[in-house]
């Protein structure tokens, strides 16, 4: 006669059974792309390599796009998308010298002093990001009011800067160039043939049609749950330029002011620095939508 088993025997292979059903939801569950659009604006900067004395830089930018963000897995993502923005970026040299060796025009040594030299960048460019993203868990979807509502996310990797417009002024108060010959222990301060001598209020202009500033990006903050399928993204980003866009339109100062014997292009800017590097540091909004799930009946994770 055949024993009846009970509700105990019954409970490892129950258990098993959960834990299969568990994990195969846990897979089955698709994670959901997410668009959004954002706007974003903070300070920008130039910082010369080597650091230089009496330098100072201050500007601001702003930004605003679409982007999208596919994850292959709740936590991580790839993110990209379009922005659209403008900045205005300032700077200034109180005083500096520059020295460039003659030996081949003259046997001289070229002493140029600049007073208050200033330069304003501006530019309208076109953004095209693509970062990796990670973010905490927030749970369950069809649970939302339950669940955590406050997550975390950081983005990191780089981003194609299109320059559509791109202007430059810089202004002089003053310089001087002066030839001192070692030879003879003999400085001459005036001489219109070789450039020397001393200007005042001097200006330049140019423009760019168009360039491409690679740039290392990265975006940390907080992930608000405001609605089943909405979020709100509020975070501060780091944008750090790879090249100067102008760095072709930089001259030494010795070839720049030589003024007085009619060899100046106006279109010109002083190279003062081996490299001159963008910062960008700012707050960004962004309003996230969910992409709508197909099935709503396992939602394990």
């Amino acid at each position: 006669m055949r024993k009846k088993k009970n509700l105990r025997s019954y409970l490892p292979t129950l258990l098993k059974l959960l834990i299969v059903f568990n994990v195969l939801c846990a897979f089955a569950q698709k994670p959901q792309n997410e668009f959004s659009i954002n706007i974003g604006g903070g300070l920008k900067f130039f910082c010369p390599q080597p650091l230089m004395k009496g330098f100072s830089s201050v500007g601001y930018g702003y930004d605003a796009g679409v982007g999208f963000t596919g994850f292959f897995s709740p936590r991580f993502g790839i993110h990209t998308g379009v922005e659209v923005g403008f900045f205005e970026v300032n700077k200034s040299i109180n005083h500096f010298i520059f020295t460039t060796k003659k030996d081949n025009c003259g046997f001289y040594d070229l002493h140029t002093t600049l007073n208050n030299y200033k330069e304003t960048h501006k530019a309208i460019s076109l953004s095209i990001p693509l970062m990796f993203q990670f973010q905490t868990k927030m749970g369950n979807l069809l649970k939302w009011r339950k669940n955590n509502k406050v997550g975390y996310y950081l983005m990191a990797g780089a981003k194609a800067q299109l320059l559509i417009n791109y202007d430059y002024t810089s202004e002089i108060a003053s310089f001087n160039n002066a030839a001192y010959y070692p030879e003879f222990d003999n400085w001459v301060h005036s001489d219109p043939i070789l450039g020397l001598g001393v200007l005042e209020d001097i200006s330049t202009s140019g423009k760019l049609k168009f360039g491409i500033l690679p740039i290392l990006a990265a975006e940390t903050g907080t992930k608000w749950r405001i609605g089943r399928t909405i979020f709100l993204y509020t975070g501060i980003y780091f944008d750090y330029g790879l090249l100067e866009p102008t760095r072709k339109k930089r001259t030494n100062p010795d070839s720049f002011f030589l003024i007085l014997s009619e060899k100046v292009n106006i279109e010109s800017l002083v190279k003062y620095a081996d490299k001159i590097e963008i910062l960008s540091v700012g707050l960004r909004i962004r309003l996230v939508f969910l992409q709508p799930p197909k099935k709503e009946h396992c939602y394990c994770l």
